[in-house]
């Protein structure tokens, strides 16, 4: 599904896709000109998840993981997972617990099991990180 400010929203039968140069590149069926494609730029690509094939072991997607509670390896109460920050590195988990935010890099030295099941993901954060969020 396509939508954004430009055009109404859309169905769309996706032809190809691929990174290139931190980007991605799709070709959209019936979308055969530049001039054509020039109107979705900016558009929102919407895919139901029941269509996504399933990562693979150890892989998530994102969305899955928001709303997730996340805890210290020993239990520790930290927040829930509001957003996941993309600003061309790592990904940022972002972390709220009622007036307090906590930014930790979505990188395995930190995260050490995630549970989507329980809707719980446990961290090991480095006590400096953890003063660099106050």
């Amino acid at each position: 599904m396509l939508s954004g400010a430009k055009i109404a929203e859309r169905e769309a039968e996706i032809n190809y896709f691929r990174r290139q140069h931190g980007h991605c590149v799709v070709k959209f069926h019936g979308i055969d000109s530049i001039a054509e494609a020039e109107k979705y730029i900016g558009a929102e690509i919407k895919i139901p998840a029941g269509d996504l094939p399933a990562p693979n072991a150890g892989w998530y997607y994102t969305f899955q993981l928001k709303g997730c509670e996340v805890f210290t390896e020993d239990g520790q109460y930290i927040g829930t997972l509001s957003d996941i920050l993309d600003w061309g590195g790592t990904q940022i988990l972002k972390v709220d617990r009622e007036n307090e935010e906590t930014l930790i890099p979505f990188a395995r030295s930190f995260l050490k099991r995630i549970d989507l099941d329980q809707r719980r993901i446990e961290v090991d954060l480095p006590e400096d990180l953890r003063n660099l969020n106050k």
